[in-house]
């Protein structure tokens, strides 16, 4: 056939050409596919195993997660005992104490009065006792800043306390006091509440007012209870004893059912307790407020209990408040003591800051001659001293840390810890004061109940408005123990800041 230009017959000529080639590059193509897939597989590359985390990484990235927006708030200090920190995150800040304060209040106490050391409250007979059994004076009680004439160490009796009282006088053959109590509180000085404690506050329990001589943690119970019919007037009462000066007033109602919405208050340095809202039929609701004088509180309480005994006191109760001009040699018909430890326990374990303020002020007057915070804070300082302890890294402002000013940095604290379970000699005796996780009878109650923690943390809990600290000791599982200090503020709340301190102390507890 002859080819005509321009037609298209030299590419269709081509096409079988270009059809082989497909079919050849198809081939080859299909033969390479199948050639890799008789190939064996490739071996999947080996990696190292992960190194595991140390434990200071570990304790690192628990504690960088902070319960505040600001971390520069937050401070954290670990060592083992006797060791070098192994974590120090902002430990150079110093920040509020809280209730940590205590430590350095009970530990210089149990250092510079001794393991032995008693609180003294004696009784003394100020009048020529007549035939028929009348004391014609003042039966005198001169106080030695006890912080536990109450129930807390005789059962929850409030009145326990005050029955050998009692039985002394009637041994002595007497039988009435003509004119009263005096009740001398010179052993301390006359400041009973700390300038740096906020009034708005002075009616709760752990603002209660401090007096050498003190009752019922200087905290009275106000007591409603419903009457017979709805919409009746509840009785109002206190309990466990009316203080001198003192007055109930106002009007809580009877509801139908079992609930109670009650409130008491008491404004700064009234004597006036207010009770308001409702109570269930027949049922009691109890509320706290401190007292205004703590010494007359004690003197109410008191008379009650002789009275009860059968022993007649006549007249008001004097307090008296200045040492005499001229010591005075009086008969001494009973002295009551209590021994330093359980206070030192009631302080720690509970965080009882009452007992604590009471604790700072006897150590004062024992070691300078009159019970007051400058004094008692005085001899802290000396101990750190004692300890090897710059007092200047260590501001402290009062014995229980109600006070915002008690400051320091979490690595000065930490030094303090390791001096105490290192180089004091006391430190065995102290310990057991402190609160234990699982221990019904602390504030760590039901703090790490995990198997890594229950009864393994030795610790002091701190919380005021905006603060949560924690400060003490930790047993790891491998047996070592460790010595910490969280310090939270900036706004903590209790909850988060429980939650962190928690989370710092299981990880040192599991892996250190």
């Amino acid at each position: 056939m002859v080819a005509v230009a321009g037609s298209k017959r030299p590419f269709l000529r081509a096409v079988p050409f270009v059809l082989l080639g497909l079919a050849l590059f198809a081939s080859r193509a299909d033969g390479d596919s199948t050639r890799q897939k008789r190939r064996p597989p490739r071996k999947a590359a080996v990696s190292e195993p992960a190194r595991p985390l140390t434990l200071e990484e570990r304790l690192r990235a628990v504690a960088r997660r902070t319960p505040v927006w600001n971390r520069s708030e937050v401070a954290v200090a670990i060592a083992p005992v006797g060791e070098a920190p192994i974590l120090e995150m902002n430990a150079g800040t110093e920040l509020i104490l809280a209730s940590t304060t205590k430590l350095f209040t009970t530990a210089a106490a149990l250092d510079r009065l001794g393991p032995g050391y008693r609180f003294r409250t004696t009784l003394q007979q100020d009048g020529e006792l007549l035939p028929d059994g009348t004391l014609a004076g003042r039966l005198v009680i001169r106080g030695g800043g006890d912080p536990a004439i109450s129930g807390r160490l005789y059962d929850d009796d409030p009145w326990a306390v005050f029955r050998p009282w009692a039985a002394a006088l009637a041994a002595r053959g007497i039988r009435s006091v003509a004119d009263g109590l005096a009740l001398d509180t010179s052993f301390f000085d006359g400041v009973t509440t700390h300038p740096d404690w906020p009034a708005a506050q002075e009616q709760h329990w752990w603002q209660a007012p401090v007096s050498a001589l003190s009752y019922n943690d200087n905290v009275v119970l106000v007591r409603v209870t419903g009457g017979l019919r709805p919409g009746g007037r509840a009785s109002l009462g206190f309990y466990p004893a009316q203080p001198f000066l003192m007055s109930l007033v106002g009007r809580v109602t009877t509801l139908r059912g079992p609930r109670a919405r009650v409130g008491v208050s008491r404004r700064p340095g009234s004597p006036r307790v207010v009770a308001s809202g409702a109570v269930g039929r027949r049922r009691t609701w109890s509320g706290d407020v401190t007292v205004v004088d703590p010494p007359l509180y004690l003197a109410s309480a008191l008379t009650k209990v002789l009275e009860d005994e059968g022993i007649v006191v006549g007249g008001d109760p004097e307090v008296r408040s200045d040492p005499p001009s001229v010591p005075m040699s009086l008969p001494v018909l009973h002295v009551h003591e209590t021994p330093i430890l359980p206070t030192l326990a009631v302080c720690n374990k509970r965080s009882q800051s009452f007992f604590a303020e009471q604790i700072l002020k006897t150590l004062g007057a024992e070691r300078r001659g009159l019970g007051s915070w400058e004094n008692g804070l005085a001899e802290v300082s000396e101990f750190l001293r004692s300890l090897g302890l710059d007092p200047a890294r260590y501001r402290l402002a009062d014995g229980s840390g109600r006070s915002r000013e008690n400051r320091a940095s979490a690595a000065a604290y930490l030094e303090f810890l390791q001096a105490l379970a290192t180089r004091w000699p006391h430190f065995a005796a102290f310990e057991p004061t402190l609160a234990v996780t699982g221990d019904m009878a602390g504030s760590l109650r039901y703090r790490m109940l995990g198997p890594d923690t229950r009864g393994k943390v030795f610790a002091k809990t701190g919380n005021i408005a905006g603060v949560v600290t924690l400060a003490g000791w930790v047993e790891a599982q491998s047996g070592r123990r460790y010595a910490f200090v969280i310090l939270a503020n900036g706004g903590c709340g209790e909850g988060r800041g429980h939650a962190y301190q928690d989370r710092i102390l299981a990880t040192l507890a599991r892996f250190g």
